[in-house]
């Protein structure tokens, strides 16, 4: 599977839908367990603020997510 384009407008929807390894990255800064399966269709920059995360930070760490589990 492609790893997905993260931007400041992607939204934590797109992104958990496409990639569910990144769910441990979103908790970490605070998201609760029932976010996992209904996502919020809300963009990482929005979610950035409203987790006090550094989006560059955020964008870093789910990248490095996505990228754990790609295949080789």
């Amino acid at each position: 599977m492609p790893v997905l384009d993260l931007q400041p407008h992607t939204t934590v929807r797109d992104v958990l839908t496409i990639h569910p390894e990144t769910f441990g990255v979103f908790e970490s800064h605070g998201m609760c367990d029932s976010c996992k399966t209904a996502p919020p269709p809300v963009p990482l920059h929005v979610f950035s603020v409203k987790h006090a995360v550094d989006l560059p930070t955020l964008i870093a760490e789910l990248q490095a997510a996505m990228q754990d589990e790609s295949p080789d």
